[in-house]
């Protein structure tokens, strides 16, 4: 017992550890969205979910999948794009620093997080 007890620390870290590695960035820091990136909409979830921009630098969200989808503030802005389909996109440039909620209105649960940051 005593040897498998390291053994058995070592499996509950490596789980921890993968617990916080999963698709979605919630609970965690957001990903540093640089100019050109674009927000990847993925089985039925934005791709990062959470982003990090500079006020002014445009952020375009990309449909990679076969369902339509949309992209609709919440808070923190005012946007909202037209139903598109695959390889359709999307582009909204924020103007002030703020966090903005937004969502995909046809698919509940899919939505994101963009804090927008002074230069």
């Amino acid at each position: 017992m005593r040897r498998l007890l390291p053994l058995l620390a070592l499996c509950s870290s490596l789980a921890a550890l993968a617990a916080g590695c999963g698709d979605s960035d919630r609970g965690g820091s957001a990903q540093a969205l640089g100019a050109g990136d674009v927000i990847g909409m993925k089985a039925l979830h934005f791709k990062p979910d959470h982003v990090q921009v500079p006020v002014g630098q445009k952020i375009t969200w990309k449909n990679d999948e076969s369902v339509p989808h949309d992209v609709k503030a919440d808070s923190g802005a005012d946007f909202a794009s037209k139903t598109f389909g695959k390889d359709g996109t999307y582009a909204f440039t924020p103007t002030t620093a703020g966090t903005i909620k937004y969502e995909c209105t046809l698919h509940p649960g899919m939505d994101g997080t963009i804090d927008v940051v002074a230069k």
